[in-house]
């Protein structure tokens, strides 16, 4: 599994899980079929800047930093600014092409700013799937990526 895509899957675990250890970490990805070492996670954790905050049911557990509003809104404005190409939407599904290298990363901010009118997205190296959860969404976010062009 690549690096990028086991960071994915323990975000969503620390969304699902309480996770208080490194050895946590370790069985839950074995869960999900992904084996990888207790040193493999260390790394993660600092790569991913995960913090320690208070446990509902005592101790500590792992979290992911909350990251502010306007600075994903202008890391989001300042790639697409110098990488967007262009943007086509059908029915509840938008594409976004990006010069390549750069659809990762425009898709993981775009995840964090339109969640809400978000389904999932899907991307590969220069293009970002988004599928919208109504087609009026679908038609909100064509027009909030034309500003781009």
């Amino acid at each position: 599994m690549r690096k990028k895509d086991r960071h994915r899957l323990i975000t969503r675990l620390l969304a699902d899980k309480n996770i208080q250890k490194q050895e946590d970490f370790v069985l839950f990805l074995e869960e999900k079929g992904v084996t990888v070492t207790q040193a493999t996670i260390s790394r993660d954790i600092k790569e991913m800047k995960l913090i320690k905050v208070p446990s509902t049911d005592g101790g500590y557990r792992y979290s992911v930093p909350a990251e502010t509003k306007e600075n994903t809104n202008a890391k989001l404005e300042k790639l697409l600014k110098d990488a967007f190409v262009s943007v086509d939407q059908m029915e509840k599904y938008v594409i976004l092409r990006t010069i390549p290298g750069n659809a990762a990363a425009s898709a993981n901010l775009i995840e964090k700013k339109y969640k809400d009118a978000l389904f999932a997205t899907i991307n590969d190296d220069d293009s970002i799937l988004m599928i919208a959860r109504t087609e009026k969404d679908a038609e909100l976010l064509e027009k909030e990526f034309y500003k781009y062009l």
